[in-house]
C-alpha cells in the first residue's frame, strides 16, 4: 500500500508526518527487549560513555546507543527496512541514503533533550537529513514524547543558546522563532515519526514511572553531495555502501554534557547571520 498523499503534504507543510502502526506489536516487543538487554549487559560497545550502573543520573545507567548498525544486524535491518524506505522515498521524491541509528532509553526521572535541529550535526549539503523515529513504548507528555515546532523546517538553521541543564542532557537549545509554537506528538509503539532535519524538535524530561524507549534512523537526501565524516559509512537502502564527500565538522545529534560540565558558546540569530558578522 502506498503512502497517503495527505501524509506527504503534511511533511512538506509542517516538516513531519506519522506512519501509525508501521511496525507490528511483535516486532516492537522484539526490538525493545533486544536493545534493553544490550544496554543492560554493557552496551556491546555502542553505549555513549559506557554503562555506569551506580550513577545517580538515569541516563548514565541507561545511555543511548550510538551507531549500533555498524556491527549489529538488528539495528541495520531497522535502518534499511523496506517500509521506512517506501515512506522516505515518497516523502523525499527519491530513495534516501542511510547514515545513523540510535536507541534512546529515557528512564523515569531522566532529563529530556532541548530543542535542536538535526542537520546542524549532520551537515548535509545540499538539502537536509530526515529521521525515522519509532516508539518502542507509549510516548506521551508525562514520559517525554517528542515536541516539534511545525513549519520551522522552512527556516534557516537557528543558532543555539545555553539550555537548562536540569531539564536537558544537552547543553544547548534552539529558541522557538517568532510566530511559531511547539506541539507535543504522542505516539504508540510501532508508530514511526518522519521529520525533516531542519525541524526544531526536542523532548521534555520523563516525569512518569515508565520508560520511554525509541529507536531512530537518520537519512540524507539521495542527491546530497556532502555529510559529516562522523556519519561514514553512508549506506544505500539495500545495505551497500556509497562514497560521497565528508565534512570534517559535525557530531552525533546532541552531545551529552554533565550537569556541572563545560560551558557552551552563547549564540543567537541564524547561521547565515552569524557568518555575515565575521
Amino acid at each position: 500500500m502506498g503512502v497517503d498523499p495527505m501524509a506527504i503534504e503534511q511533511f512538506q507543510e509542517c516538516g513531519y508526518s506519522i506512519a501509525r502502526g508501521l511496525f507490528n506489536p511483535e516486532e516492537v516487543s522484539f526490538l525493545k527487549t533486544y536493545f534493553t538487554e544490550m544496554v543492560e549487559r554493557g552496551g556491546d560497545g555502542w553505549a555513549e560513555g559506557g554503562v555506569q550502573r551506580d550513577h545517580e543520573d538515569p541516563l548514565r545507567r541507561y545511555p543511548r546507543l550510538l551507531q549500533p548498525h555498524r556491527g549489529d544486524k538488528v539495528a541495520m535491518d531497522y535502518m534499511v527496512d523496506a517500509r521506512i524506505n517506501q515512506w522516505l522515498t515518497a516523502l523525499l521524491s527519491r530513495e534516501p541514503l542511510a547514515v545513523q541509528t540510535m536507541v534512546y532509553f529515557k528512564p523515569p526521572g531522566a532529563r529530556g533533550q532541548a530543542l535542536h535541529q538535526d542537520n546542524r550535526y549532520l551537515k548535509v549539503e545540499p538539502g537536509t537529513c530526515v529521521a525515522a523515529w519509532m516508539a518502542l513504548d507509549p510516548c506521551d507528555e508525562e514520559n517525554g514524547c517528542l515536541e516539534v515546532v511545525p513549519g520551522s523546517h522552512k527556516l534557516d538553521m537557528v543558532c543555539p543558546v545555553p539550555s537548562d541543564m536540569t531539564q536537558s542532557f544537552t547543553g544547548e537549545t534552539v529558541p522557538v522563532p517568532p510566530g511559531l509554537s511547539t506541539e507535543m506528538l504522542p505516539l504508540q509503539p510501532g508508530d514511526v515519526l518522519f521529520f525533516n532535519g531542519s525541524l526544531i524538535h526536542g523532548s521534555p524530561p520523563n516525569r512518569s514511572d515508565r520508560f520511554r524507549t525509541i529507536i531512530v534512523g537518520h537519512y540524507i537526501e539521495g542527491d546530497a553531495e556532502c555529510v559529516s565524516e562522523y556519519y561514514d559509512p553512508v549506506y544505500r537502502m539495500d545495505g551497500s555502501t556509497i562514497d560521497i564527500p565528508r565534512s570534517p565538522e559535525g557530531q552525533p545529534c546532541g552531545v551529552f554534557v554533565d550537569r556541572d560540565g563545560e560551558k557552551v558558546l552563547e549564540l543567537s540569530g541564524t547561521i547565515s547571520e552569524a557568518k555575515s558578522a565575521h
